[in-house]
Protein backbone atom coordinates (compact mmCIF):
# COMPACT_ATOMS: atom_id res chain seq x y z
CA UNK A 1 0.00 0.00 0.00
CA UNK A 2 1.09 3.73 -0.65
CA UNK A 3 1.59 5.38 1.82
CA UNK A 4 -0.88 8.37 2.71
CA UNK A 5 0.07 11.71 0.91
CA UNK A 6 1.10 14.85 4.26
CA UNK A 7 -0.35 18.08 3.42
CA UNK A 8 1.65 20.45 4.96
CA UNK A 9 1.28 24.30 5.38
CA UNK A 10 4.44 26.53 5.80
CA UNK A 11 4.80 28.80 8.74
CA UNK A 12 7.73 30.71 10.38
CA UNK A 13 8.91 30.09 13.85
CA UNK A 14 10.85 33.28 15.54
CA UNK A 15 13.41 32.04 18.03
CA UNK A 16 14.52 34.22 20.61
CA UNK A 17 18.31 33.63 19.44
CA UNK A 18 19.16 36.21 16.73
CA UNK A 19 18.41 34.18 13.59
CA UNK A 20 15.32 32.97 12.48
CA UNK A 21 14.43 29.15 11.03
CA UNK A 22 11.90 27.89 8.60
CA UNK A 23 9.33 25.08 9.73
CA UNK A 24 6.40 22.93 8.44
CA UNK A 25 3.54 22.35 10.50
CA UNK A 26 1.77 19.49 9.25
CA UNK A 27 -2.73 20.05 9.63
CA UNK A 28 -3.82 16.37 8.00
CA UNK A 29 -2.93 14.05 5.27
CA UNK A 30 -5.05 12.81 2.38
CA UNK A 31 -6.19 9.21 1.99
CA UNK A 32 -4.28 7.80 -0.70
CA UNK A 33 -6.60 4.50 -2.18
CA UNK A 34 -4.85 0.89 -2.44
CA UNK A 35 -5.33 -1.01 -5.64
CA UNK A 36 -8.69 -2.38 -5.43
CA UNK A 37 -10.08 -5.21 -7.44
CA UNK A 38 -12.90 -3.98 -10.24
CA UNK A 39 -15.85 -5.31 -9.93
CA UNK A 40 -17.01 -7.33 -12.80
CA UNK A 41 -20.87 -6.34 -13.28
CA UNK A 42 -20.33 -1.96 -13.39
CA UNK A 43 -24.22 -0.56 -12.67
CA UNK A 44 -25.20 1.25 -15.57
CA UNK A 45 -25.01 4.87 -14.73
CA UNK A 46 -22.88 7.82 -14.23
CA UNK A 47 -22.20 8.99 -11.00
CA UNK A 48 -20.49 11.98 -9.36
CA UNK A 49 -19.14 11.43 -5.72
CA UNK A 50 -19.41 14.51 -3.17
CA UNK A 51 -17.99 14.63 0.15
CA UNK A 52 -20.06 17.03 2.55
CA UNK A 53 -18.25 16.37 5.79
CA UNK A 54 -15.35 14.82 7.26
CA UNK A 55 -13.58 14.88 10.07
CA UNK A 56 -11.33 13.14 12.98
CA UNK A 57 -12.30 12.56 16.66
CA UNK A 58 -11.20 10.70 19.82
CA UNK A 59 -13.43 9.10 21.65
CA UNK A 60 -13.91 7.55 25.46
CA UNK A 61 -11.43 4.52 25.91
CA UNK A 62 -13.13 1.36 24.78
CA UNK A 63 -15.75 3.18 23.20
CA UNK A 64 -15.31 0.82 19.98
CA UNK A 65 -15.51 -1.95 22.05
CA UNK A 66 -19.29 -1.92 22.45
CA UNK A 67 -21.86 -3.07 20.18
CA UNK A 68 -23.00 0.33 19.56
CA UNK A 69 -22.36 2.05 16.41
CA UNK A 70 -23.55 5.49 17.59
CA UNK A 71 -20.40 6.90 18.22
CA UNK A 72 -20.62 9.85 17.89
CA UNK A 73 -22.22 9.37 21.34
CA UNK A 74 -19.07 8.83 22.29
CA UNK A 75 -16.56 11.54 21.44
CA UNK A 76 -14.48 13.58 23.84
CA UNK A 77 -12.84 15.78 21.15
CA UNK A 78 -11.48 16.41 17.71
CA UNK A 79 -8.20 14.79 17.10
CA UNK A 80 -6.94 16.81 13.80
CA UNK A 81 -8.89 18.78 11.46
CA UNK A 82 -9.34 17.40 8.12
CA UNK A 83 -11.91 19.51 6.96
CA UNK A 84 -9.55 21.77 5.27
CA UNK A 85 -8.43 19.04 2.92
CA UNK A 86 -11.96 18.29 2.30
CA UNK A 87 -11.66 18.61 -1.58
CA UNK A 88 -8.49 16.52 -1.64
CA UNK A 89 -10.24 13.80 0.28
CA UNK A 90 -12.70 13.65 -2.04
CA UNK A 91 -10.68 13.33 -5.42
CA UNK A 92 -9.01 10.29 -3.52
CA UNK A 93 -12.47 8.60 -2.86
CA UNK A 94 -12.91 9.18 -6.56
CA UNK A 95 -9.91 7.92 -7.62
CA UNK A 96 -10.86 4.89 -5.57
CA UNK A 97 -14.58 4.60 -7.04
CA UNK A 98 -12.69 4.98 -10.53
CA UNK A 99 -10.12 1.76 -9.81
CA UNK A 100 -13.13 -0.08 -8.36
CA UNK A 101 -15.57 0.59 -11.45
CA UNK A 102 -18.62 0.54 -9.74
CA UNK A 103 -20.47 2.44 -12.14
CA UNK A 104 -19.85 2.81 -15.65
CA UNK A 105 -18.80 6.47 -16.16
CA UNK A 106 -17.95 8.66 -13.21
CA UNK A 107 -17.11 12.49 -13.06
CA UNK A 108 -16.11 15.34 -11.47
CA UNK A 109 -18.21 18.00 -13.08
CA UNK A 110 -20.48 16.83 -15.77
CA UNK A 111 -24.00 16.04 -14.78
CA UNK A 112 -24.27 12.74 -13.79
CA UNK A 113 -27.38 10.12 -13.24
CA UNK A 114 -26.49 10.08 -9.53
CA UNK A 115 -24.83 11.69 -6.79
CA UNK A 116 -22.98 10.19 -3.73
CA UNK A 117 -23.15 12.53 -1.27
CA UNK A 118 -20.81 10.65 1.59
CA UNK A 119 -19.82 11.72 5.14
CA UNK A 120 -16.77 10.56 6.77
CA UNK A 121 -15.87 10.32 10.31
CA UNK A 122 -13.31 8.82 11.68
CA UNK A 123 -12.79 7.72 15.06
CA UNK A 124 -9.76 6.86 17.71
CA UNK A 125 -10.41 4.65 20.77
CA UNK A 126 -6.87 5.40 22.64
CA UNK A 127 -8.22 1.90 24.41
CA UNK A 128 -9.37 0.97 28.06
CA UNK A 129 -5.54 0.68 29.48
CA UNK A 130 -1.70 1.50 28.47
CA UNK A 131 -1.16 -1.79 27.18
CA UNK A 132 -3.63 -2.01 24.44
CA UNK A 133 -3.66 -0.46 20.85
CA UNK A 134 -5.31 2.25 19.77
CA UNK A 135 -8.45 1.43 18.04
CA UNK A 136 -9.92 3.28 14.66
CA UNK A 137 -13.11 3.24 13.04
CA UNK A 138 -14.34 5.10 9.75
CA UNK A 139 -17.92 5.21 9.54
CA UNK A 140 -19.31 6.70 5.90
CA UNK A 141 -23.02 7.70 5.44
CA UNK A 142 -23.77 8.01 1.96
CA UNK A 143 -26.62 8.89 -0.05
CA UNK A 144 -27.35 7.97 -3.46
CA UNK A 145 -29.22 10.83 -5.10
CA UNK A 146 -30.56 11.70 -8.60
CA UNK A 147 -27.93 14.45 -10.20
CA UNK A 148 -27.55 17.41 -8.25
CA UNK A 149 -28.69 15.99 -5.58
CA UNK A 150 -32.26 17.29 -6.65
CA UNK A 151 -33.67 14.04 -5.03
CA UNK A 152 -32.67 11.37 -2.75
CA UNK A 153 -32.87 7.79 -3.65
CA UNK A 154 -31.00 5.24 -1.13
CA UNK A 155 -29.01 6.00 2.21
CA UNK A 156 -26.11 3.41 2.88
CA UNK A 157 -23.41 2.85 5.62
CA UNK A 158 -20.11 1.82 5.17
CA UNK A 159 -17.77 0.67 7.94
CA UNK A 160 -13.86 -0.07 8.87
CA UNK A 161 -11.66 -0.98 11.47
CA UNK A 162 -8.05 -0.85 12.00
CA UNK A 163 -5.56 -1.09 15.02
CA UNK A 164 -3.26 1.38 15.78
CA UNK A 165 -0.23 1.66 18.32
CA UNK A 166 0.39 1.26 21.93
CA UNK A 167 1.64 4.66 22.15
CA UNK A 168 0.02 7.21 20.02
CA UNK A 169 2.06 10.35 19.62
CA UNK A 170 0.25 12.44 16.97
CA UNK A 171 -0.60 12.48 13.43
CA UNK A 172 2.34 10.44 12.30
CA UNK A 173 0.86 7.37 14.03
CA UNK A 174 -2.19 7.89 12.46
CA UNK A 175 -1.81 7.32 8.68
CA UNK A 176 -1.31 3.90 8.57
CA UNK A 177 -4.74 3.12 10.57
CA UNK A 178 -6.96 5.23 9.44
CA UNK A 179 -5.62 4.75 5.33
CA UNK A 180 -6.52 1.00 6.29
CA UNK A 181 -9.73 2.44 8.46
CA UNK A 182 -11.05 3.91 5.40
CA UNK A 183 -10.28 1.92 2.92
CA UNK A 184 -12.33 -1.14 4.84
CA UNK A 185 -15.17 1.41 4.91
CA UNK A 186 -15.48 2.32 1.45
CA UNK A 187 -14.95 -1.54 0.22
CA UNK A 188 -18.14 -2.34 2.80
CA UNK A 189 -20.07 1.04 1.31
CA UNK A 190 -19.74 0.15 -2.58
CA UNK A 191 -20.16 -3.54 -1.78
CA UNK A 192 -23.76 -2.69 -0.59
CA UNK A 193 -24.52 -0.91 -3.36
CA UNK A 194 -23.02 -3.32 -6.01
CA UNK A 195 -25.44 -5.41 -4.45
CA UNK A 196 -28.18 -3.80 -4.19
CA UNK A 197 -30.90 -5.27 -6.22
CA UNK A 198 -32.94 -2.62 -6.22
CA UNK A 199 -30.26 -0.64 -8.52
CA UNK A 200 -30.14 -3.61 -11.00
CA UNK A 201 -33.00 -2.97 -12.10
CA UNK A 202 -33.78 -1.12 -15.36
CA UNK A 203 -33.84 2.26 -14.98
CA UNK A 204 -34.50 4.55 -11.22
CA UNK A 205 -37.58 5.06 -9.58
CA UNK A 206 -39.33 7.85 -10.90
CA UNK A 207 -41.55 10.34 -8.76
CA UNK A 208 -44.35 8.86 -10.53
CA UNK A 209 -43.65 5.28 -8.87
CA UNK A 210 -42.96 7.72 -6.15
CA UNK A 211 -45.71 10.14 -4.80
CA UNK A 212 -43.97 13.09 -3.36
CA UNK A 213 -45.85 12.74 0.26
CA UNK A 214 -43.94 9.26 0.40
CA UNK A 215 -40.41 9.07 2.11
CA UNK A 216 -37.73 7.79 0.15
CA UNK A 217 -36.63 3.86 1.41
CA UNK A 218 -33.55 3.54 3.13
CA UNK A 219 -31.19 0.64 3.86
CA UNK A 220 -31.06 0.02 7.35
CA UNK A 221 -27.72 0.87 9.21
CA UNK A 222 -25.22 -1.86 9.06
CA UNK A 223 -24.35 -3.20 11.98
Amino acid sequence: MRSARTRCTPFRAILVLPFMLSAFACTGFVYEPAPVVPTMTPLPYSAKVKLSDIEAYLVEPGATMVADPRLENKVTGISQSLSPAKKEWERSVAEYLAARKTFTYLSADSQTDLDIGMRLSIYIDPGTMFQFKHVYVARIDATLSEHDGKRPLYRYNGFGKAPGEVSRGGAEDDRRPITFAVQAALNDLFGKIENDSRLRKRGLPTHTAQPSSSRVPALPPAS
